[in-house]
């Protein structure tokens, strides 16, 4: 999932996607596709923040 979220051709959708959405005035779909994607960029910093502490011995 983290490859697919920090893809660069997923943020060139996303951005295209967002582009067209306000170029036809739907700034409700602007702000949720802003909203979504910035959630999957926290979800998975969080899931990376919380790996670095493992302790479970595996290299």
């Amino acid at each position: 999932m983290t490859k697919v979220v920090n893809s660069k051709l997923t943020a060139m959708l996303m951005g295209a996607w967002i582009a067209y959405c306000a170029g036809v005035g739907d700034y409700g779909g602007v702000l949720f596709l802003l909203f979504f994607y910035s959630l999957l960029l926290w979800d998975c910093s969080t899931k990376k923040a919380t790996s670095v502490g493992s302790t479970d011995g595996d290299k």
